[in-house]
């Protein structure tokens, strides 16, 4: 009689290739639904640190959940600056259209009037 590893489901997270959604690359296709999946998360993780603190159970529980609440913040600034929509920008070189000159503005490579920046 052998021993059994367990269950190798779509979602266990016991396959080696499974869907496990937790190590998910965030694309610009994906990020408005990462970006909804990580607030329902804080949500989630808030509500229950409050539960914590009502019900007086421990303060490492509750210290480790507002500890992945700050992960997932810094999460979701790094994937909104690297993956969010560029129309969220401004349109610093005034033509109208947010453009990659207006990129190069907002990182101190061009001048508002479109000049290179001498250092």
């Amino acid at each position: 009689m052998g021993y059994s590893k367990g269950h190798y489901g779509k979602y266990t997270g016991n396959a080696r290739f499974c869907m496990d959604h937790a190590h998910t690359h965030v694309t610009s296709e994906n990020y408005k639904a990462a970006e909804r999946d990580d607030a329902a998360h804080i949500d989630y993780l808030k509500r229950d640190v409050l539960y914590d603190d009502h019900h007086g159970h421990s303060d490492a529980k509750m210290t480790a959940d507002e500890k992945h609440i700050s992960k997932l913040a810094g999460d979701m600034k790094y994937d909104k600056k690297h993956h969010g929509s560029p129309a969220s920008m401004k349109d610093l070189s005034g033509d109208g259209k947010v453009t990659k000159k207006d990129v190069l503005i907002g990182r101190g490579v061009l001048s508002a009037d479109g000049k290179p920046v001498k250092k």
